[in-house]
């Protein structure tokens, strides 16, 4: 009776995961049941042993989502859902991970914003060299020119950044799992 309840919960808990990849972590634990039945442990002790299934479903939610996030290139949408995996761990990860990703995220919107603003700006300078009094047409093809090719820098130099701090984001996610399975034991 407890082998089924602990099981049923544990295959609920891990809906997110697609069923081929639960049916092979469920049966890991179905093993650990059986083994521990073969042993003359009663399941009572063998759910003991495993510990709670909702803390194991979020460590192999985290794992899954790492995994994913890396498979995938590491995009953003991906890795949140990885930080938001590892704060579901505890209140630690709520602050060491979940605040500076955030903050660093932030910082990655401003300057994708600014190299696009940067390139945008460009069309600003042509049409100021076109119609406006300010500039030549010479001067404000040049100045677009010069907006353009920074733009583009920024814009490679951000791209550079979110990949860099993406996998930076995956490794310090599978770490910190390492070291939360660590702790437990």
């Amino acid at each position: 009776m407890i082998r089924n309840q602990y099981l049923e919960q544990l295959w609920e808990l891990l809906a997110p995961v697609p069923e081929r990849i639960r049916r092979e972590w469920m049966y890991d634990y179905e093993e650990h049941f059986r083994m521990a039945a073969e042993h003359g442990k009663s399941e009572v002790e063998a759910a003991h042993e495993l510990g709670d299934p909702r803390l194991i479903a979020k460590e192999l939610l985290l794992t899954y989502r790492v995994d994913q996030a890396e498979t995938k290139s590491g995009s953003v949408t991906l890795v949140s859902r990885a930080v938001l995996a590892a704060v579901s761990l505890g209140f630690f990860n709520l602050i060491f991970v979940l605040g500076p990703y955030v903050a660093l995220l932030g910082v990655l919107v401003a300057l994708w914003a600014s190299a696009i603003g940067v390139g945008v700006s460009s069309l600003m300078a042509l049409y100021e060299g076109m119609y406006g009094g300010g500039v030549t047409m010479t001067q404000g093809i040049f100045i677009a020119m010069v907006l353009l090719g920074l733009g583009m820098l920024l814009g490679a130099g951000t791209q550079w950044l979110t990949k860099a701090f993406m996998k930076m984001t995956l490794a310090y996610l599978k770490f910190n799992s390492r070291v939360i399975r660590v702790k437990k034991k």
